[in-house]
């Protein structure tokens, strides 16, 4: 027996004196904490004004569950941050939403929206979860993890009663195991591929041109309320770039003779009052900007046919611009506040 095993044994690890309070927090679990407050933060102000405005008993009920979850996890943060003695973020609150402004989009909309979101911060806070050390911390992300997990559930489950769940295209069993003999499998970056599209690669294209369908209405829905003009143009841009990158994506599951997401449900009303503030909204639509460039980097890494992470590689350097350009315009207005640094040491040394 080694002598990391025969302390092991000798001492079991819950009888050793442990103090969170003498644990610092990592740089990572700062970090991470910071970006779900501002995330948390916003969710609660959009669920307030979706809750008002709801009115179909299937929807309603998962709504009030996600906005529920957030209240208890903004409450949770604000204990960490005091614990740890983190000056608690401005973030956002009731001066960023009007539950009294008019009906925007449709519960149906709003429905795959909420399923969407959730799917982002699942993924947000499972890269929380794995990277975290303090106990507090981890319990926390774990805790985020379930309910996330809970509330996409319930999302499809109605969704799936009502007949809009969305699905990827099916694809025909395979009757054997069979494997790539020559690099022509990859295909190459100039045209098509001769190579089907495999289940990976379906997968991963369905669902990001689902995505950037739920975003173009929601940035058609924003723009068509939102008061400011920079980000009022900010969001006609984004629309735009949607549906370029959804013609560019679904042409090549058109190639392959695969059907692609309907939208038929996803209604906006004509209604010109904001239920958000400018900065809500701007913020919003530079956060699912990030995590679409982050989804697309999954689905590149994934995807083997050249043709197809050719694609995802461009469209990636796009967003990449155009988030930039969101983040310049947060800055102009004085709504960017500074993610928590290390300490400026070149500075304190003069």
């Amino acid at each position: 027996m080694n002598t990391s095993e025969q302390f092991t044994s000798q001492t079991p690890m819950d009888t050793i004196p442990h103090n969170i309070s003498n644990i610092m927090p990592t740089s990572a679990e700062i970090g991470f904490l910071w970006q779900s407050y501002f995330a948390e933060t916003m969710s609660l102000c959009m669920l307030k004004y979706i809750i008002a405005k709801s009115k179909d008993p299937a929807c309603k009920p998962v709504f009030q569950h996600a906005l529920d979850v957030s209240s208890q996890r903004v409450t949770s943060m604000e204990d960490i941050f005091n614990t740890i003695k983190h000056p608690i973020p401005d973030a956002f609150g009731e001066k960023d939403v009007d539950i009294n402004a008019s009906e925007l989009f449709s519960e149906d909309y709003l429905l795959t929206y909420t399923k969407f979101t959730n799917k982002y911060i699942l993924l947000h806070y499972c890269q929380a979860f794995a990277i975290s050390t303090r106990t507090d911390f981890i319990n926390f992300f774990n805790e985020c993890i379930d309910t996330s997990r809970q509330i996409n559930k319930e999302a499809k489950e109605v969704l799936l009663a009502k007949g809009l769940l969305l699905k990827p295209p099916y694809i025909v069993i395979p009757d054997k195991v069979d494997y790539v003999h020559n690099d022509d499998y990859f295909g190459s970056f100039w045209g098509r591929s001769k190579r089907p599209l495999n289940a990976l690669e379906v997968g991963y294209l369905y669902d990001k041109i689902e995505s950037k369908l739920v975003l173009e209405t929601l940035s058609t829905g924003l723009a068509q309320v939102v008061e400011d003009k920079k980000v009022k143009d900010h969001l006609i841009r984004g629309k735009e770039i949607s549906n370029k990158q959804i013609e560019v994506l679904s042409s090549i599951l058109e190639s392959d003779d695969l059907p692609l997401p309907s939208t038929s449900n996803f209604q906006i009303t004509t209604s010109r009052e904001s239920p958000f503030s400018a900065k809500l909204i701007l913020f919003h639509s530079t956060v699912v900007t990030a995590f679409t460039i982050l989804s697309y980097g999954l689905a590149l890494t994934n995807s083997a046919r050249k043709d197809v992470v050719a694609s995802f590689g461009r469209l990636i350097v796009e967003l990449l611009e155009y988030s930039k350009d969101g983040t310049d315009l947060l800055i102009e207005r004085g709504w960017l506040e500074r993610v928590p640094e290390t300490a400026d040491r070149k500075k304190l040394l003069q």
